[in-house]
Formats: C-alpha cells, sequence, structure tokens
C-alpha cells in the first residue's frame, strides 16, 4: 500500500531531522552515521515492500538460496520462502554504499532520483571509515594527519552530508506517492472481490459500503449492505456462498449465522478455485483486520 510506503519514510525522516536540531561537537560523528543508517533502512524497507508486492521484479540471474528444510518446513507458507528469497536480496544490496541502494531502487521501481552521484559516493566513503576504521590507530588517517584539510570530517560536513540525506528521502516520498498514489486498500478490497465473485447478484458496489469509523474520527472503514445480501444470498452458488461466508466471517464472527446454515456450505473438495482460497488468506495474513475496522484509504 502507497501510505505504508509512505509512512515508513515519514518516521525515518523525522528522526534524522529530531537529530539534525541536536548536532554539536560532541555527538556529529554518531549522529551522521545514525541518519546514514535510517537512510539505508528507510530505503530497503520500502524495496522489501515493492518485492513483497511485485516478486516479479525480483531477477532471474541470482538464484534463491534456501536450504531444504526451509522448504519442506513452510510446504504450506509460501510466503515464508518468498520472504527468505526477499530478505537475502535485500541484504545483498545493504552494504553501506548509498548510490549503489539509489541505483538499485531506482532500477526496481522505475524512478529517477534528483542527486549528486560524487556526493553520494562522499557520504559513503565518511560513513564507512566512521563505522569500520575509526580506531585510535586510524583516526590520525580519519582526521587528517595524513589526509588533505578538505577530507577532515567536521561537524559543518555532517551537517551538509545529512542534509543531503534527508533531501533525497524527501524526494524518494514525492515519487512513491506519484507513482503508488493508486494502490491503495480500497483497491485492494476491489479487486480482490472482483477476483472471487463473477456474479451480477455480488457485485461490489453493491455489497461493500464504506463508512466512518465508530472509533477513529475521520477513518473510513468497510461496510457490509446488508439489505442487498437479504434479497440474493438464496440465489447464490454453493461455492459463492463458501467464499461470502469466508469474507463475512473477518467482519464479524456472527454474521454467517444471518445468512447460512452449516449444510449451504459446501465441503473444500468441491470447490473448483482453491487459488481464490489462497488470495483470501494470502492477504489476510497481511491485513486481518481488513474488513473489521482497519482504516480504509482511497475509498473517497
Amino acid at each position: 500500500m502507497c501510505e505504508e510506503l509512505i509512512n515508513d519514510l515519514k518516521v525515518n525522516i523525522k528522526k534524522i531531522n529530531d537529530m539534525s536540531l541536536q548536532l554539536d561537537d560532541n555527538n556529529y560523528e554518531a549522529f551522521f552515521v545514525y541518519s546514514f543508517a535510517l537512510f539505508e533502512s528507510g530505503i530497503c524497507e520500502v524495496l522489501r515492500r515493492i518485492l513483497a508486492a511485485f516478486p516479479e521484479k525480483l531477477s532471474d540471474e541470482k538464484q534463491p538460496k534456501l536450504k531444504h528444510s526451509d522448504i519442506f518446513d513452510n510446504i504450506y507458507s509460501p510466503n515464508f520462502i518468498i520472504d527468505t528469497i526477499i530478505n537475502a536480496e535485500i541484504k545483498s544490496i545493504s552494504k553501506g554504499n548509498a548510490l549503489a541502494l539509489l541505483n538499485k531502487a531506482q532500477s526496481l521501481i522505475a524512478i529517477e532520483l534528483p542527486f549528486d552521484r560524487a556526493v553520494m559516493e562522499e557520504v559513503s566513503v565518511y560513513r564507512n571509515r566512521l563505522a569500520h576504521d575509526n580506531t585510535m590507530s586510524n583516526r590520525e588517517y580519519l582526521l587528517g594527519v595524513r589526509t588533505l584539510n578538505n577530507n577532515i570530517f567536521s561537524l559543518d560536513k555532517a551537517k551538509f552530508f545529512i542534509d543531503i540525506l534527508t533531501k533525497v528521502l524527501l524526494e524518494f516520498e514525492l515519487c512513491l506517492k506519484t507513482k503508488y498514489q493508486k494502490y491503495t486498500k480500497f483497491k485492494l478490497i476491489k479487486e480482490l472481490w472482483g477476483e472471487i465473485f463473477t456474479t451480477p447478484l455480488l457485485r461490489f458496489e453493491d455489497c461493500i459500503l464504506i463508512r466512518q469509523s465508530t472509533f477513529d474520527k475521520g477513518a473510513n472503514v468497510v461496510g457490509i449492505n446488508f439489505d442487498h445480501l437479504d434479497k440474493v444470498v438464496k440465489s447464490t452458488s454453493s461455492s459463492e456462498k463458501f467464499f461470502l461466508s469466508f469474507l463475512l466471517q473477518q467482519y464479524s464472527g456472527s454474521i454467517n449465522d444471518r445468512y447460512f446454515k452449516f449444510n449451504d456450505i459446501p465441503g473444500l473438495v468441491s470447490i473448483t478455485s482453491n487459488t481464490n482460497i489462497s488470495k483470501i488468506l494470502y492477504v489476510f495474513n497481511i491485513y486481518p483486520n481488513l474488513f473489521n475496522g482497519i482504516s480504509i484509504d482511497g475509498a473517497s
């Protein structure tokens, strides 16, 4: 969901901005390294979510490294296998190289970010020196005895680099909003419903209402058009009853009593579209309250 991509970035941007206000001679090295970590983790988390949503973006050039036990122990949990592959991919590009990370993000998401390549390379050089070579024996190399003065890491340079990292993250956020703003929870539930129910009796527009949340002022949540269901449920097929009961159960633990008896619901072996069962379970694994109280963006 676009809002989740943006929210993750916003949290990290705020942390970096808060640190920037506290920079002084005693903490600028540590705050710079931490700001870089927040920059890196913010972008990596976006890439992780993008790959989870669009696993086809994973390159076939790399062979996934999976233990046999990973497959056998999770044969009924394909999400775990996909997550393992994605985490390995993220780990391979999250190595303290800001330029390589940005290039990968631009390639995966098909966007163009405005940034100075030379400056981003310099940011990575100083981050890696501070993180890995900032010992007593190496500090004279880092802080200037064996280097030119313009290579000395200072409070002013830390402020400059942190400002650059923040600006790149803000541009990244803007690009995500522009490219993925149509990916909302409303779009998710509408497309999920449309893939499962093809009968005109159970059109999404007739069955689903978006209403104001009782507990979260200003938020929209999923509602059910019970009047419409009262009219059409008895005319639906057994498999449609099965999937409808599946979704209604997420809305309310007792609502199915209003529409179905046990003998209305067919056995799993008679359901021809097992793919739809997997789709529903996959979505509810990520958004267990999608039909029951979670804020629905994109409905207006």
